[in-house]
């Protein structure tokens, strides 16, 4: 017998999104935009390209990922 691998295919929200909520994109001290997080949420990355930028939703996030990006973030709601 055989034993197969199943590799997800999707990757699952962990945040529900709420349609009362408006969307906002994350930007750093260097017009960079948020796009994750690495090293089991320790260190927050930022990227030039504007369609790499993943939307939150929520103020705690918001303050969850000052307090890991450790500098200056601006919101821009989308």
């Amino acid at each position: 017998m055989q034993c197969q691998l199943m590799i997800p295919t999707s990757k699952k929200k962990l945040v529900t999104e709420d349609p009362d909520k408006k969307p906002y994109i994350v930007y750093n001290e260097h017009l960079q935009v948020w796009v994750g997080l690495k090293d089991g949420g320790r260190t927050a990355l930022f990227s030039d390209e504007y369609d790499d930028a993943k939307p939150l939703h929520y103020d705690q996030q918001f303050k969850t990922l000052q307090r890991i990006a450790g500098s200056k973030l601006e919101r821009e709601f989308i």
